[in-house]
């Protein structure tokens, strides 16, 4: 399959079968014999002609394939449409090899310089997941990323300083803008989040804003990181993230105690939207235990608007004990049953349901 034909194909796509996708992908005929033709042809006006709203099924499709050429293709269509494209998929959530990731480096450069929206983001999320430290950039690339980092955060600062009503999709825009720019060592970026932390921002912004001063070494007003560490919901996060980027040591912890953080952890987990879908209107600590030397938090909680109007019980750990910390054995959980006398009983058993589909996701 040529260009002409992949046109076609994609025009006349029906987005809802992968068995079709799939078939498009398997019939491209790209090699180093053909490379140039293909080259040739994406970018050229022919480009025009692809049903934009079709194509990013396409480029996701290729985004997964380990065939060299096909990826080389995946990466050429994303750089001459981006400016385009009504969306792209989740690109990010895909794993990537060393050598993906390199053959992607320009691309992710390209895109992230030539447009501000959804797909710069993507771009963005791909560096953050793979490459965070640009350990896998030259200092010209990394330059490049930072000179236009500098135009991004710039603009985004006019912006907020002169509108009243500021778009979510701009403080989403600034969160990952912050997040990427930690390690590009720029002292313009570090004038510039100076300069951020002085608007109203939401709390996303301003958690971003605060690790990338502890990582940088920047003055960060304690004021500014009691305020993230008071959110009851957000708390174990703000931890989480403090801790990934191993500057938890620089910020005081003496009002925080584990049991809060797993009880955080507990709201943070409950509230996804295939769980309890929201915070719950009441939570309590009912115990904790013991469990293979690690602790456990036992929790009774209840929502109005669910199914359940008894107190049902949920588990979050299990922690090192005597330690501060987010890192935990991923057996936050619950089944949504009402809280009974023997409730050590059902934690345990709520333990060992995930202790067991941790083993059988392993084999």
């Amino acid at each position: 399959m040529n260009f002409d034909k992949l046109r076609e194909e994609i025009n006349n796509l029906n987005i809802e079968s992968q068995e079709e996708l799939k078939n498009i992908v398997d019939n491209i005929d790209i090699s180093p014999e053909n490379l140039d033709l293909w080259i040739d042809d994406i970018f050229s006006d022919e480009i025009d002609d692809l049903d934009f709203e079709k194509l990013p099924y396409v480029i996701e499709e290729l985004y997964k394939s380990d065939d060299k050429f096909k990826f080389m293709l995946c990466c050429m269509l994303i750089e001459s449409t981006c400016e385009y494209l009504p969306f792209i998929p989740n690109l990010e959530e895909y794993p990537l090899f060393k050598e993906k990731f390199k053959t992607l480096k320009h691309t992710l450069i390209t895109v992230y310089e030539h447009v501000d929206n959804g797909i710069a983001n993507c771009m963005a999320l791909i560096i953050l997941n793979n490459d965070p430290e640009f350990k896998m950039f030259n200092d010209d690339e990394k330059d490049n990323i930072a000179n236009n980092t500098v135009r991004k955060l710039t603009d985004i600062i006019n912006y907020i300083k002169n509108n009243e009503a500021i778009d979510d999709s701009v403080y989403a825009d600034l969160e990952i803008i912050i997040d990427l720019s930690i390690h590009l060592d720029d002292k313009r970026i570090d004038e510039l989040i100076k300069e951020l932390s002085k608007l109203n921002l939401n709390f996303e912004c301003k958690l971003f804003i605060a690790k990338y001063k502890l990582v940088n070494n920047l003055d960060v007003n304690s004021n500014e990181i009691d305020e993230l560490l008071k959110s009851e919901k957000n708390l174990y996060r703000v931890i989480s993230i403090f801790e990934n980027a191993n500057v938890l040591n620089k910020i005081s912890l003496d009002k925080i105690t584990q049991e809060d953080i797993a009880k955080s952890q507990m709201i943070d987990w409950l509230m996804y939207p295939t769980e309890l879908g929201n915070k719950p209107d009441n939570i309590e600590l009912i115990d904790k235990l013991e469990y293979d030397g690690l602790i456990y938090y036992i929790y009774r909680f209840k929502s109005n608007s669910f199914r359940v109007k008894e107190y049902m019980l949920g588990v979050s750990g299990g922690y090192e004990k005597d330690k501060i910390t987010s890192r935990n054995s991923g057996n936050t959980f619950s089944e949504f049953e009402e809280v009974k006398d023997n409730y050590k009983n059902q934690a345990i058993k709520l333990i060992e349901i995930i202790n067991n589909h941790w083993k059988n996701r392993e084999k």
